[in-house]
């Protein structure tokens, strides 16, 4: 038993940059003196053991409503788990073809699929905005602004990462209207037009800039980002469970979201309408999948950075996880991925949480080895189970 000064403060200090900046939303997520007392037992992993046991302990510890947790060990995903409930009171049992909403996980997904671009000549990594959107309205500050830039959030663009901006863009950006591909147009002129509210080439963490990578895929094919991600991304890589939004909102057996507990530490159910996010933002952080989905995903990156022939052209893939930019701790921003260094080892990755749910995927590019992550409740707690699984199932 370790208390959570100690628990966080020593085997978590180096991943903190990852919790900071990884998480869809960060705005009103400072834990409750109810949640910030909590006593915080770490759940030892005992490889003699199946994975169900391990993730049977985190979720009882934790308090989560379910828990689906995949290991993946070079070419093979050795273990799944899915245990708990779609609702912490009076639910169902969850399984393995349960969706979760992986959050900001998603922008690596819309890293992904712009690489496929860049494989095929169409773009590069240096491509302006103003190249594509020629005849759109763009403030000086934004003329020499780029893909890879876009995708390593240091494009300058304004961030959209709070409820008022992401749950009620309308207040925001009042004129947005018509089809999701028009909206992501009006949304990047609306962006692009004005000053700049940070420097290139800083870091600030932007959902924006990647709803703009998507607007601008959208103006180079005259295709939604969605159907593209079907078919270049989804299709290839053979997730057929993979979709964008909350899967309970059309079937009620897939988990529901929680985002505060009662005093006993139960999670309680939201409702299916309160922070249902606009469409527009699916780029930054609104794709559902099973835990196999997620592992065969991670999977696929695994092998593209050992360099085998894979789906998609594998040096074009690893060019994602080129460090771009130093950010607290010496750690580094990629596109669509993370560089965090744990304890002297380098890990790619990166975690998602709309507060209501969270997720998590996690690569030692040395070993081959991955994690990934998922859970119905994005409260504080629910932080330190993802940390708690990360640490133990890649022995960091």
């Amino acid at each position: 038993m370790i208390d959570i000064a100690s628990f966080s403060l020593t085997k978590v200090a180096g991943f903190l940059s990852i919790l900071l900046a990884a998480s869809l939303y960060s705005c009103n997520n400072s834990p409750t003196e109810n949640e910030a007392s909590y006593p915080v037992f770490e759940i030892e992993y005992n490889n003699n053991l199946p994975l169900d046991s391990f993730a049977a302990a985190i979720r009882q510890h934790y308090q989560l409503p379910g828990l689906a947790v995949a290991t993946i060990d070079g070419d093979d995903i050795t273990e799944l788990a899915v245990v708990g409930k779609n609702k912490a009171r009076d639910g169902i049992l969850l399984d393995r073809k349960s969706k979760f909403q992986i959050a900001s996980c998603t922008k690596s997904f819309t890293a992904l699929l712009t690489a496929t671009f860049v494989e095929e000549g169409i773009i590069g990594w240096e491509t302006k905005v103003s190249d594509v959107f020629g005849n759109m309205k763009i403030h000086k500050d934004f003329r020499n602004i780029t893909v890879r830039q876009l995708l390593t959030h240091t494009a300058g663009v304004q961030q959209f990462w709070t409820d008022e901006e992401v749950f009620n863009i309308r207040n925001v950006i009042p004129e947005l209207k018509g089809n999701i591909p028009e909206k992501r147009k009006i949304f990047t002129q609306w962006n692009l037009c004005k000053q700049a509210p940070f420097a290139a080439g800083e870091h600030h963490y932007s959902n924006g800039g990647y709803v703009i990578v998507a607007a601008l895929l959208e103006k180079l094919t005259g295709q939604p980002y969605e159907i593209l991600m079907e078919k270049r991304v989804f299709r290839p890589l053979n997730l057929s469970s993979a979709e964008f939004g909350y899967p309970f909102l059309y079937d009620s057996s897939q988990p529901y979201r929680h985002m505060n507990r009662y005093e006993n530490g139960t999670g309680i159910t939201m409702d299916t309408q309160t922070r249902i996010p606009d469409p527009l933002f699916n780029p930054s952080g609104f794709i559902s999948l099973t835990i196999e989905d997620f592992a065969r995903y991670v999977r696929f990156h695994i092998r593209a950075i050992r360099g085998e022939e894979t789906e998609i052209n594998s040096d074009v893939v690893r060019a994602l996880f080129k460090p771009e930019i130093k950010i607290s701790d010496n750690n580094e921003i990629g596109m669509g991925w993370q560089i965090i260094y744990i304890n002297g080892k380098k890990t790619y990755g990166h975690t998602g949480s709309d507060q209501t749910i969270r997720s998590a995927m996690s690569i030692d590019p040395e070993s081959g080895k991955a994690v990934v992550f998922a859970t119905n409740i994005g409260d504080p707690r629910s932080e330190l189970a993802m940390i708690n699984v990360i640490f133990e199932l890649l022995d960091l």
